[in-house]
């Protein structure tokens, strides 16, 4: 009888530390405070990446990793960004862009960026949570986190 209750009394203890480590690890995935102005510098680096890349090229690009925000195998991108962040091109062409960028696994809030004409877009350049719309032209908008 006592073993029983030895026995109940460390599986209830066990199955409490599991919840507690799933708590922490949810925490510990989710953006902190500074979210959106980590995310709102990464789009920053990607209006400057972009007009280099236009100045070389004559038109915008999606492709990230030609814009040197993304490192593959056995390759070093000055301005790495971390691995935590995704950043998008949507759309580009000779005249506009959009991007966004979130945190990898937080697909319900994001921040968006466009430079150019709105009209040049298939879609409006919104956030994946609020679709909210950024408000001017190179100025970064945030879904709350």
């Amino acid at each position: 009888m006592k073993v029983t209750a030895v026995l109940l009394a460390a599986a209830a203890l066990v199955e409490t530390g599991l919840r507690l480590d799933a708590k922490l690890a949810a925490r510990a995935a989710q953006p902190g405070l500074q979210a959106d102005s980590t995310l709102k510098h990464w789009l920053r680096q990607l209006v400057v990446s972009q007009e280099r890349y236009y100045s070389e090229h004559g038109t915008y690009t999606t492709d990230v990793a030609a814009l040197g925000l993304f490192t593959g195998r056995g390759r070093a991108a000055p301005s790495a960004k971390p691995d935590s962040i995704y950043l998008e091109v949507i759309q580009a062409g000779g005249r506009s862009w959009w991007g966004q960028a979130r945190y990898r696994g937080q697909r319900g809030s994001s921040c968006v960026i466009w430079v150019g004409l709105t009209a040049d877009f298939t879609a409006a350049p919104t956030t994946q949570g609020g679709r909210l719309p950024a408000p001017k032209e190179g100025e970064p908008a945030c879904d709350t986190f």
